[in-house]
């Protein structure tokens, strides 16, 4: 789906601003609206509203099922005029030491009047950080959860942090949304929970979409876009549905995904606990760049 973002969210309650000693040229925006939770038919979404009128920001954290893995998006009108070129990276707080995610893609947010902020699309990470070097992140629990208190997005000598407050009951409510998520799929969260083995592409997900099926009759500006989609995939390993979760940019995006990634997708099956191949699910994310292969980003980071 498209995503645009309410005047409300512009014209939210103002706080004001200070500065964070621990670290040169902060911008601290501090929470002004309660968490808010997205119960769709294909992913669970918290969001919450930071900062003034005059310099707002939205986080949303979002999962398309079960699980450590979420896709973070910041908006907001400090970050205007960067781009994916930008040495970013996203920290939680209070100790700021790790990143969680260095990997983004900017993209216009419209708001009501014509305005626009923009938007940092972070790929898919934990509150334990992302696999490096073949090195998956620890498990995150509940207690790592409840001791975040900030999220920060720092690039060269700036950075804007937002102040959340503990994580610990907005992730507990994640949980559930997600475990009736996967109901509404008609697949039993116990069963998902407790897998021996998710599914595992056959080939290379690279190789699912063409290096030309950029839909240049849909955006004539040519700007890159993301779609995150989610493929069904049966107890054969064949894929059984492909579902459009996100769509950043032209709706002909998102037509292209499924239609391609349905047909050539092909998985070894989910095994349940006792090793017996069961249905279950895979995520995946596509990068839309003209004249440039597309990646394709599934379960795991490039």
């Amino acid at each position: 789906m498209s995503r645009s973002y309410s005047a409300a969210l512009v014209a939210m309650a103002a706080v004001t601003l200070t500065s964070a000693p621990a670290m040169a040229e902060t911008t601290v925006l501090t929470a002004s609206s309660p968490w808010q939770m997205d119960n769709g038919a294909d992913s669970c979404s918290l969001k919450r509203g930071f900062g003034t009128p005059d310099n707002p920001a939205l986080l949303e954290i979002e999962r398309l099922g079960p699980g450590d893995r979420f896709y973070p998006t910041i908006t907001g009108r400090a970050f205007n005029g960067l781009a994916e070129s930008s040495n970013l990276v996203l920290k939680t707080g209070p100790d700021g030491a790790k990143p969680i995610a260095d990997r983004f893609t900017v993209a216009d947010a419209p708001i009501e009047g014509g305005g626009k902020l923009t938007a940092l699309i972070f790929s898919a990470t934990t509150w334990n950080g992302f696999t490096q070097d073949d090195q998956a992140p620890a498990p995150v629990t509940p207690e790592r959860e409840a001791a975040i208190t900030s999220l920060i997005v720092s690039w060269s000598d700036k950075a804007v942090q937002l102040g959340t407050g503990s994580l610990g009951k907005a992730m507990a409510a994640m949980r559930e949304c997600t475990d009736r998520l996967v109901r509404s799929w008609g697949l039993d969260p116990a069963q998902q929970a407790g897998l021996s083995a998710h599914p595992v592409p056959k080939s290379s997900p690279d190789t699912w979409i063409a290096a030309n099926s950029y839909p240049f009759g849909a955006d004539n500006r040519h700007r890159p876009g993301l779609t995150r989609a989610r493929l069904l995939v049966d107890a054969s390993g064949t894929v059984s549905g492909c579902t459009v979760v996100d769509n950043y940019g032209d709706a002909a995006f998102a037509a292209a995904a499924c239609e391609q990634m349905a047909s050539k997708a092909a998985f070894s099956p989910a095994l349940d606990q006792a090793g017996k191949p069961v249905a279950s699910y895979y995520q995946a994310s596509i990068r839309w760049k003209v004249r440039r292969p597309m990646k394709q980003v599934g379960q795991r980071r490039r």
